[in-house]
């Protein structure tokens, strides 16, 4: 008897009924095919040049997923389509050329005019300071 009052008085003691938690819902981030940054091992940097920019994507991982995805943002980008995704996102008027690199790709963004360029640099400048986590998203 004395065993049984024992066990009880333990288990009501301090010890809380175990919960598993719960991790609130969350919307799946939609995969962005015009973002090289999606690709595990890439990063981005902005070279000048005199008639406009060009945004560098280095990768240590797939190569081939980073030129597809260069390639798919310059195409979107002289579309002129309007989305959320990457290619979208340059504002400045400008035409994509998109090239191989060894180790990714580099997107080259040519402005209307030289008088333009200046503009055109400081854009992608901007996005590619804000491009960071493996995600093109603002």
């Amino acid at each position: 008897m004395l065993r049984s009052l024992l066990a009880v008085a333990l288990a009501a003691c301090g010890h809380p009924a175990q919960t598993t938690p719960t991790a609130a819902p969350t919307a799946p981030v939609a995969d962005d095919p015009t973002c090289p940054l999606t690709v595990p091992g890439t990063t981005v940097s902005v070279e000048d040049a005199p008639d406009g920019a060009a945004l560098v994507f280095v990768t240590t991982g797939d190569a081939a997923a980073v030129r597809t995805r260069a390639s798919a943002l310059a195409k979107l980008h002289n579309d002129g389509t309007k989305s959320d995704q990457m290619g979208a996102m340059i504002q400045s008027k400008s035409i994509a050329t998109a090239t191989d690199t060894q180790t990714g790709a580099k997107v080259t963004f040519v402005a209307p005019s030289a008088g333009d360029a200046g503009q055109l640099q400081d854009e992608l400048r901007m996005h590619a300071h804000h491009l960071t986590g493996n995600s093109c998203r603002m």
